[in-house]
């Protein structure tokens, strides 16, 4: 150590920085990715019931993070409640995930489309985040032991809706 104090002022910088990065990386989930178990979420139903995504494991899970302003979003939601109701049964599960808009306009927007899926939201974007979604609509597809296989940013047409699902079944 030099006689200025310079060098204990220099490993004590270090010792912070590195105690930084560490709690740091602790934080974050730099780990996950596709063909590992999807991140654990819980979501909010139109009651703000909270639901996790882990109550739905053993059913191949469909999970769409949406918004109301997004054409496309909107388009969409008629053809996913008809492949929800085509593959209900043979035990796959569709979560519309609506990211960041309130209770009352998610409500309102569900009434006026007449969906029969499960739609939740996600008012601090805290399952967005998790999931690293960027754009909506992005659809997940997981399977039955929980791993997400499949990420579709922007609309999924029925052909890759359906090989997707069927091949999870």
């Amino acid at each position: 150590m030099r006689p200025d104090g310079t060098g204990r002022r220099w490993l004590l910088l270090v010792v912070l920085a590195l105690c930084a990065a560490f709690l740091g990386g602790c934080q974050k989930d730099q780990t996950w990715k596709l063909g590992t178990p999807a991140p654990q979420i819980t979501l909010f139903d139109k009651q703000d019931a909270p639901v996790k995504l882990s109550g739905y494991r053993g059913d191949v899970v469909v999970l769409r993070f949406w918004s109301s302003g997004c054409k496309d979003c909107v388009a969409g939601m008629p053809a996913l409640d008809r492949y929800a109701q085509k593959y209900r049964s043979r035990g796959m599960t569709v979560l519309a995930v609506n990211m960041g808009e309130s209770r009352e306009v998610v409500q309102k927007f569900v009434g006026t489309m007449n969906l029969r899926y499960p739609v939740l939201r996600d008012p601090e974007l805290i399952a967005a985040k998790k999931y690293h979604v960027t754009s909506v609509p992005t659809t997940f597809f997981i399977d039955r032991k929980g791993a997400a296989r499949l990420m579709v940013p922007g609309e999924v047409s029925q052909q890759v809706f359906e090989k997707a699902v069927d091949a999870l079944l």
